[in-house]
């Protein structure tokens, strides 16, 4: 339970079921009528990066739909994300690994809302177990192209069942409540003892091939330090801290480590202030991505086209052609591709002029 600000909070360990393919969408013909829309469940998905690049499918619906009530499906890791959002009646949390026995209470729970449109953007057989108004079909056709970017893969599955007219441009799925603002006004100011500007540094990532050299991610920041008077946030989980701490203690007191000590809703007030986000490909990336922070990512095995930052000022620097690792997925040889990325490559992408960011890329 997370408050006033929600009408409750729903955890069942289930597994999400697979869609069977041969599933017809038996109301793909149906002419959509907004005045039904009464009730709406968003399926997202598990891990918090991969919930944030929902996040505008959720800002459409909300927007459209501000009357309805509005409840989201997510794994434990991201239901804080949503914390305090007065917008957000009900986030129903579950496990995937847990066993399939419990599947049944689980559907019939979401079974008795009553949803009339159910946006299921893990593609499983949920919507077809809880008959709402409209649903998401069993398939999308796929891009010709390929290399959809992850962001427009939903908002295409979300066309599928509604034909909205625009994206969001307003931010309605991630809301900082005003306490949480304060908290991080707090720990700003009782580690510097004042309003500074401030970059934030995210080094870490779920895969340790994703990450960039400690070294490196020295380096830029005392740079940043040095040149731009900029001060520096160390942002992630509780997983970064040690790691942080060690640079923290390079860097001084000029250097700030929040690793673990935020919640998701905290790292957003964080993140939103920040001239600029130097990140991995990771959970920060994103969430800076979609607060339309500017961004440097650092890429290495991952698709950058697919996953790479989304946001109106968002950069990347990749150097994973000559990774035998990122070139045959079979090579049982270590990825190289992050360390072939330099300090002063880096350093060279971007310039601060007047506190903001100007990119040197193309």
């Amino acid at each position: 339970m997370w408050g006033a600000t929600a009408d409750h909070v729903t955890t069942w360990n289930v597994p999400i079921i697979p869609v069977c393919r041969r599933l017809v969408w038996t109301k793909s013909s149906m002419r959509f009528d907004r005045s039904k829309i009464n009730k709406i469940l968003v399926i997202s998905l598990s891990n918090i990066g991969d919930v944030i690049l929902t996040l505008p499918v959720m800002d459409i619906l909300l927007k459209d739909f501000p009357r309805a009530k509005f409840s989201v499906v997510v794994g434990p890791k991201a239901r804080t994300l949503f914390k305090g959002n007065p917008l957000i009646s009900c986030v129903h949390v579950f496990d995937k690994s847990q066993s399939l026995g419990k599947t049944i209470p689980w559907v019939a729970g979401l079974a008795a809302e009553h949803f009339d449109l159910v946006v299921d953007l893990r593609n499983t057989a949920i919507p077809f177990l809880i008959f709402p108004r409209y649903r998401t079909p069993s398939t999308v056709k796929a891009d010709k192209n390929g290399g959809v970017h992850m962001k427009y893969k939903h908002l295409q599955r979300l066309r599928c069942v509604y034909p909205y007219d625009v994206e969001s441009w307003k931010r309605y799925a991630l809301a900082v409540p005003a306490e949480d603002e304060a908290r991080v006004r707090g720990l700003l100011r009782a580690a510097w003892g004042a309003d500074y500007a401030y970059i934030v540094a995210a080094p870490g990532a779920a895969n340790e091939a994703k990450r960039w050299t400690s070294p490196g991610f020295i380096e830029v920041c005392h740079q940043m330090i040095k040149r731009y008077q900029l001060k520096v946030v160390l942002a992630g989980d509780a997983a970064d801290h040690q790691d942080a701490e060690g640079m923290v203690k390079v860097l001084r007191t000029d250097a700030l480590n929040l690793c673990g000590r935020t919640t998701l809703v905290q790292l957003a007030a964080v993140v939103e202030k920040a001239v600029l986000a130097l990140v991995n490909d990771s959970a920060p990336m994103h969430l800076a991505s979609y607060l339309d922070v500017p961004v440097l990512a650092l890429f290495g095995p991952s698709d950058v086209h697919k996953y790479g930052p989304w946001g109106m000022q968002g950069h990347y620097l990749q150097k994973n052609k000559d990774c035998p690792a990122c070139q045959n997925p079979k090579n049982s040889a270590r990825h190289h591709c992050m360390a072939a990325i330099t300090a002063q490559e880096v350093l060279n992408a971007f310039q601060v002029l007047q506190g903001h960011v100007v990119f040197n890329i193309p």
